[in-house]
C-alpha cells in the first residue's frame, strides 16, 4: 500500500491536554481553534513515532508522552502513521520509512513557518522502524534537529542487512544516541549514532527476557522504551560506562561517563555498556548510590 501526508496523523499533548490530543494537519494547523499551539515556540518539542504493526496508541509512544507531560514543561506530538505500518509485509513497510520520514520532515518545516519552532528545540524519538523514520525526517528538514533518539533499537533488516544509506545515522541531528537491546537480530549491530549504549551487551535476550516466548513476542526489541521511559522519570537510573567492548566493561576496566536515555551526555562520543535488572525499574543507579 502506499499513501500519502494524510495518512499520517499528528497528535499534539501538553500538560493541558495530556490526554485528549489536538490533531494537527501536514501544514501544522489545529483541526480546531486553540491556544494550546502557542506553547509550541515556547518549550521542547519531543516528536515520538512508533515503529512496524504498531501504532501511536501501544506503549512504545504512550508510556513516552506520559513520562514526559508528568515530568517536564514540553509539548509532546506522537506521530501516527499506522495505515503503512500495519501492514504485514515489512519489506514493503521498510521501504517507504524514507517516504513517511520525508513527510515529517516538511511538517517540520511547517511548524517552524507557523509557529517559530526552531531546531534547538527539537527532540526526535522513534521505535524500531521509527527510529529510521526520525533520521529521514531531520535529514530532510530545513532545520537543524537539536536531538535524535533512536532509543528503541533502530530496525536492522533491510537497512544493516542488507546495508542502504537511508537509515538513522550521525549526521541527521546535533546529537544522536541510540539504545540497543537486540542488536544483530531485529536491531541493528553497528553504532549508528554519536553515543550508541548497550545494556546488558546490547543483544537478545535481555535480562527477563529468556525463553521462546520472549523471543516470539520481541521482549528484547522492546525493552529499549521501557528503558527511555524509566530514564524521564529517573534521569539517574542508567548510569553507562564507556568501554571498547562488553568484555572491557565485564572486567570493569571503564567509569560511567554518560546515562542512558533522556540525560545522556550531548557529548558523548562512542560506545557506552551497561547492566539492567529483570525487571521495573530496570535502572541500577540506586546500587550504585549505595555503594558509595
Amino acid at each position: 500500500m502506499f499513501f500519502n501526508s494524510d495518512d499520517i496523523e499528528y497528535r499534539l499533548y501538553t500538560r493541558s491536554n495530556p490526554e485528549e490530543p489536538i490533531i494537527l494537519d501536514s501544514s501544522a494547523k489545529p483541526a480546531k481553534d486553540s491556544n494550546v499551539t502557542d506553547h509550541l515556540s515556547k518549550v521542547p518539542l519531543k516528536m515520538v513515532t512508533h515503529g512496524w504493526e504498531s501504532s501511536a496508541d501501544k506503549n512504545a509512544v504512550m508510556n513516552i508522552k506520559n513520562a514526559y507531560l508528568a515530568t517536564k514543561d514540553v509539548t509532546v506530538i506522537a506521530v501516527d502513521w499506522s495505515p503503512i505500518a500495519e501492514s504485514a509485509l515489512y519489506p514493503i513497510v521498510a521501504y517507504q520509512t524514507k517516504d513517511v520520514g520525508a513527510y515529517i520532515g516538511q511538517f517540520l518545516d511547517a511548524l517552524s513557518d507557523r509557529y517559530n519552532v526552531n531546531g534547538n528545540q527539537v527532540h526526535l524519538i522513534g521505535h524500531s522502524l521509527g527510529a529510521h523514520v526520525m533520521g529521514r525526517a531531520a535529514s530532510t528538514s530545513k532545520l537543524t534537529v537539536n536531538r535524535i533518539t533512536g532509543s528503541l533499537d533502530p530496525a536492522r533488516p533491510f537497512f544493516e542487512v542488507p546495508e542502504t544509506s537511508e537509515k538513522l545515522d550521525s549526521t541527521d541531528a546535533n546529537f544522536v544516541d541510540v539504545i540497543h537491546t537486540c542488536a544483530g537480530l531485529l536491531g541493528v549491530f553497528n553504532g549508528v549514532g554519536h553515543a550508541d549504549y548497550y545494556p546488558n551487551d546490547g543483544i537478545a535476550p535481555q535480562p527477563g527476557c529468556q525463553g521462546l516466548q520472549g523471543y516470539m513476542e520481541a521482549c528484547s526489541h522492546s525493552r529499549a522504551h521501557y528503558l527511555y521511559t524509566e530514564s524521564i522519570y529517573n534521569p539517574k537510573a542508567f548510569p553507562a560506562y564507556q568501554c571498547a567492548d562488553w568484555s572491557d566493561y565485564v572486567r570493569g576496566n571503564c567509569t560511567p561517563s554518560s546515562y542512558l536515555g533522556e540525560s545522556a551526555n550531548p557529548h558523548a562520543l562512542g560506545h557506552f555498556y551497561l547492566q539492567t535488572n529483570q525487571y521495573s525499574p530496570y535502572g541500577r543507579g540506586h546500587e550504585i548510590d549505595k555503594k558509595k
